[in-house]
Parts: C-alpha cells; structure tokens; sequence
C-alpha cells in the first residue's frame, strides 16, 4: 500500500508537469511570464535577451518537459501494476 501511494505521487507530478509544459507552449503570455519572473531562466534572460529565451525555453526545455512527464507517469503506472 505504501508503494501504490508514492506511484500515485509520481502519477500527479507528471500530470502538472505536462499541464505546465502544455500551457507553456499554448500561451504566449504565461510564457513570457514565466521568462521575466522566474528565477531559473534568469541566465537564459541575461545571456540571450527575452525573445530569444522565450524560443530556446519553448524549442528546448518545453519538450523535455512533456517527454520526462510521460516518463513518471508510465512508470507510476508500471509501478502500481507490478507491485
């Protein structure tokens, strides 16, 4: 039982980090947003400028993103399967 929780936790990560990701690529504001306020893409910001940051973190990361959500979500699942 202990382990089914911890795979439903791996499940739910993955599903916010897809709805960020997507969300991120859908909404030019959010995503603009996100390149002026986070802390994280600050250097992105100081080394490229805004517009070009917003392209390598949409181009980029935004895929890496959708690719490690599916990741913890399949092995969430294959988690609570096999145990």
């Amino acid at each position: 039982m202990k382990f089914n929780i911890y795979a439903l936790l791996i499940i739910v990560v993955g599903s916010i980090n897809i709805y960020y990701c997507i969300r991120n690529l859908k909404d030019q504001k959010f995503a603009e947003k996100y390149i002026r306020n986070s802390h994280k893409a600050f250097l992105l910001r100081k080394i490229f400028g805004e517009e070009k940051a917003i392209h390598i973190i949409r181009k980029i990361f935004v895929p890496l993103g959708i690719i490690i959500g599916v990741l913890l979500i399949l092995s969430g699942v294959l988690w609570i399967i096999f145990t």
